[in-house]
């Protein structure tokens, strides 16, 4: 079966039907001869009908033989077909089973990643606190500049390398940090009296320079005010990192970590 379609024996067979030919042409004047006749025309004829007469059941017989061949071929190329396409399913189910697999075991080693990272974070929240922790008066009295350094000194609390890249030609960053997975964070300080909301035109212009200018693979806002309706919307349609007085305050009187207050993924 593996050699292909079986070709019909055209040589075989024509070898065999010419010698009956033969046979049978021959038959006529043998038996004549034997019987003391003398040769006819019309024995030359019949001699030649003979031989014809018995090439045709050869002639049929080997095309059927081969229809049954070619038969069974087709049955067989069927089969193995089928089989062949049973075999590459079965192949395709265990390959997608392992990808499934893969999937879940990455998922839970995520999973105790984050368990033992939240775990660290709980545990070292009192170090942290111990270490700096501003409360809502240090925060609202801090000038602009003094606002800046808050935040910073949060940032390295909680793990960051920070510095205050503030001032004139800022291109709205305050803060630049990187975590221990080396992304940088853009962070843009509004200090606010009276509690005053922060517009979206603020998070245009941070969202327009943090990554062509600095590189920054995220960007955050963090004010002691809050965020207009529209630059909430805008933040959060962007993926733009937003602190207001409640979520700051958490951050820094609880000592809570960056990454919970903004639901950043954790430097793993």
């Amino acid at each position: 079966m593996g050699r292909g379609r079986p070709e019909f024996p055209y040589g075989a067979v024509a070898g065999l039907r010419l010698w009956l030919i033969v046979f049978g042409t021959l038959a006529v004047p043998v038996l004549d001869n034997l019987a003391g006749g003398a040769m006819r025309i019309q024995d030359v004829s019949a001699a030649l009908t003979a031989g014809l007469v018995l090439a045709l059941p050869v002639e049929f017989a080997a095309r059927a033989a081969y229809r049954r061949r070619v038969r069974r071929y087709q049955e067989e190329a069927g089969r193995l077909r089928a089989e062949a396409e049973r075999l590459r399913e079965r192949e395709r189910s265990l390959e997608a089973e392992l990808r499934r697999a893969r999937v879940r075991e990455e998922e839970a080693r995520l999973l105790l990643q984050q368990k033992a990272w939240e775990a660290g974070v709980d545990a070292g929240r009192e170090a942290r606190k111990a270490e700096y922790s501003p409360d809502a008066r240090a925060v609202d009295e801090a000038s602009p500049a003094g606002f800046e350094e808050i935040v910073r000194r949060l940032l390295e609390r909680d793990g960051l390398r920070a510095e205050v890249v503030g001032g004139r030609g800022d291109q709205a960053v305050d803060v630049l940090a990187v975590d221990a997975a080396g992304r940088t964070l853009a962070v843009q300080c509004k200090h606010t009296v009276g509690g005053r909301r922060v517009g979206a035109e603020v998070l245009y212009r941070i969202n327009g320079t943090a990554g062509p200018v600095y590189g920054a693979a995220q960007s955050m806002v963090v004010t002691n005010g809050s965020f207009t309706r529209d630059a909430a919307a805008w933040g959060e349609r962007h993926g733009i990192l937003l602190v207001d007085r409640e979520a700051l305050l958490g951050w820094a009187e609880d000592a809570d970590h960056v990454c919970r207050v903004v639901a950043l993924a954790p430097p793993y």
